[in-house]
């Protein structure tokens, strides 16, 4: 005779219902939603730090490089005695305008380091913010600021001989608007000019400005940290006065 066994209540196996799976399989839903949210913010937040750090980083590091030629600049010709025993007027700037400045320089040459002056290194050299649109990866609404160097000193910066490297990309100063200025674009040059005992503000957008007459350059930077979308704009600024600046 056979035996059969019995469970009692307390022995009995018992499974997952579908409805506690249903729960479970919910609370793990919103837990992966609430860690990838989360996660997509983190690197959000993280490459909004990292372009905004990287546009200072491009205005700093313009500033520096535009500072240095523009306080390196001199003319080309050793002031000469005028009639009234007084030196005439000389200056290094070729050319000024409100997104460009041309002028006289040796800075970072080598061959300056062979004579005091320089004047035998000097060569034409251009600050210019290009008005064409960028391309991708860059931002097409905003420009490329270049530093530019005429070898040859030919009135030509696009022989192969010349040079030309990039010192900040997305500039936004042609979106920018300058109320100060009363302009639609934020000028990246304005210079401080002498008129009688006072001295003036002028971005020279009229080309009328007498070059001998400027004493000192500001240089503003305006950069979009955000690559498109609604911009976000870093914006530097710095004045340098200009070496042995006429004082009459």
């Amino acid at each position: 005779m056979i035996a059969l066994s019995h469970r009692g209540p307390g022995r009995s196996q018992r499974g997952i219902s579908l409805i506690e799976l249903l729960i479970s399989m919910v609370v793990l839903g919103i837990i992966t939603t609430m860690l990838i949210t989360g996660w997509i913010s983190i690197q959000r937040a993280t490459a909004t730090v990292t372009r905004t750090d990287n546009a200072r980083a491009t205005g700093r590091d313009a500033m520096a490089r535009i500072s240095s030629e523009l306080r390196a600049s001199q003319p080309t010709a050793l002031p000469t005695p005028s009639a009234t025993g007084m030196p005439a007027s000389q200056t290094p700037i070729i050319s000024a305008a409100p997104n460009s400045v041309t002028f006289y320089s040796a800075f970072n040459s080598a061959a300056a380091n062979q004579d005091g002056s320089g004047i035998h290194a000097l060569r034409p050299t251009r600050l210019r913010l290009d008005t064409a649109a960028q391309t991708a990866p860059w931002n097409p609404a905003c420009h490329t600021l270049y530093w530019e160097r005429d070898m040859n000193s030919n009135d030509s910066f696009g022989d192969t001989s010349d040079r030309s490297i990039v010192l900040a990309r997305n500039v936004a100063n042609l979106q920018v608007a300058d109320p100060t200025n009363g302009t639609s674009y934020t000028p990246v040059f304005r210079y401080a000019y002498r008129s009688g005992a006072d001295i003036l503000w002028t971005d020279n957008a009229a080309d009328t400005l007498d070059l001998s007459s400027i004493v000192g350059i500001r240089v503003r930077l305006v950069v979009d940290a955000k690559m498109g979308g609604a911009p976000k704009y870093i914006d530097t600024t710095t004045t340098v006065r200009l070496r042995n600046p006429s004082v009459d």
